[in-house]
């Protein structure tokens, strides 16, 4: 039984490494970096099997984890798939069962994009910076903001366009004592070549500006749906918790498992 998994995050890891553990002959695709967004956060505290990890340690975990296994992983971007059949761009791959496990995509504002220094990643951030903006106000935006600091940015502002923070309320104080700058209700109308952002109150400059106003599934590359491919993660929407999406991608291999018992 060969099975494919898009997307080397935690639920792609996850499913993989349980479907080899039954001897499945499992291919793992990944087009950037092994880990997924996870590498990005500044401490995970919500999973209760291990004490606080950077994004970082983890990532290493899971990629030390899928270097041991028989996994099978191929670095290249996947631009199609129509049922269990994967296109990159140098070949096509068949599979018997196929896991997406591709996550999510950020929700751009694409006027805003006026200098390389606008990213949607904290990994994407140029080195050296001492002025940081970031725009939203949930659990991304906030560890985002700690993660700046303690690398050495001087200044972090967070702005919100609204009263509503989303973030949890320990990196919210968190944020509050490491000196990180929240601007509520003050919206980013423009920004400007050299990294000049105005809102109605000021004009700021910033040496870059991190976006975080949420994010979807990615899944535009699915041309075809089929009984034989499933969804797992974050890319089925809903919460975005790691915990939710390794369960979600265990779960869902454990399923597969059962199908092939019984065939």
């Amino acid at each position: 039984m060969h099975v494919g998994v898009v997307g080397a995050g935690p639920a792609g890891i996850s499913a993989a490494l349980f479907l080899s553990r039954y001897n499945f002959d499992v291919t793992l695709f990944e087009k950037d970096t092994i880990g997924g967004l996870i590498i990005n956060a500044w401490k995970v505290e919500n999973f209760p099997v291990f004490h606080p990890l950077s994004g970082e340690e983890i990532a290493q975990i899971l990629k030390a984890r899928l270097m041991e296994s028989p996994v099978k992983v191929v670095l290249q971007e996947v631009f199609e798939v129509h049922g269990t059949t994967v296109k990159t761009n140098t070949n096509v791959y068949e599979f018997d069962k196929l896991i997406i496990a591709s996550g999510t995509v950020p929700v751009k504002i694409l006027e805003f994009e006026v200098d390389q220094n606008v990213v949607y990643e904290y990994r994407f951030l140029p080195k050296g910076i001492k002025c940081l903006a970031i725009y939203g106000a949930g659990d991304v935006a906030f560890d985002s903001a700690l993660k700046a600091k303690e690398n050495g940015v001087k200044f972090v502002h967070i702005f919100n366009r609204g009263k509503t923070v989303k973030a949890v309320p320990k990196l919210v104080e968190c944020a509050k004592n490491a000196g990180i700058i929240y601007h509520e209700e003050e919206p980013i109308l423009r920004v400007s070549p050299g990294l000049k952002v105005e809102t109605e109150r000021e004009i700021y400059d910033f040496d870059a500006l991190l976006i975080s106003i949420g994010r979807k599934p990615n899944l535009s590359f699915i041309k075809e749906s089929s009984n034989n491919q499933y969804i797992v993660g974050d890319a089925r929407g809903g919460f975005r918790q790691m915990s939710i999406a390794i369960g979600s991608a265990i779960e869902t291999a454990m399923r597969i498992v059962m199908e092939v018992r019984e065939s």
